[in-house]
């Protein structure tokens, strides 16, 4: 039995992946002139939680060397409940640091029943509680330009919904040379 194919498909299926502007040049290729800007994706985050969870990502990203980001815009394509995100830009050289916290409690309790040699019974119960906090500061120093991607998704509790994001950051990119 043969599967038909359309030729469309075929030829995107096979056709070579073309080489982006940002890639290093291959050895005796010219590289892009001086001011060349390029519009390109070069961050998509996607995140999604239940209604009594939290989560957030963060991404770094470095060009390659010689390109600049000078903006960028943020497309999000599907968001629900709560959910944050912000995108910073580090100059070259700065140091900048992040400050982490998270925090945990809980509750667990429980109780056992049990009959020995058929006559004496035995019990006993637990319970406990526990707290905990997190505190953590990463310090960083970018060697060359870099954007940095936070984005959170909170549940809105018990009953209630997630929350979920998918965005992708699009930057304006400059070749200012080696």
């Amino acid at each position: 039995m043969t599967i038909p194919v359309r030729p469309a498909l075929l030829a995107l299926a096979l056709s070579p992946t073309p080489a982006l502007a940002t890639d290093p040049p291959a050895a005796g290729t010219v590289p892009p002139a001086v001011g060349t800007v390029r519009e390109l994706p070069v961050v998509s985050v996607s995140l999604a939680v239940g209604s009594t969870d939290r989560d957030t990502k963060r991404v770094v990203y470095a060009p390659p060397p010689g390109w600049y980001v000078r903006s960028h815009k943020v497309r999000v394509s599907h968001r629900a409940g709560t959910v944050t995100y912000s995108v910073s830009t580090v100059p070259a050289g700065w140091n900048w640091t992040n400050d982490e916290r998270a925090a945990a409690s809980g509750r667990a309790s429980g109780s056992v029943g049990v009959t020995l040699n058929g006559v004496v019974p035995a019990g006993g119960q637990a319970a406990g509680a526990h707290e905990s906090a997190v505190a953590g500061r990463q310090a960083n120093t970018s060697s060359h330009h870099v954007l940095v991607v936070d984005v959170t998704a909170r549940g809105s509790g018990l009953w209630q919904g997630g929350a979920a994001v998918d965005l992708t950051v699009v930057a304006e990119m400059v070749y200012l040379g080696r």
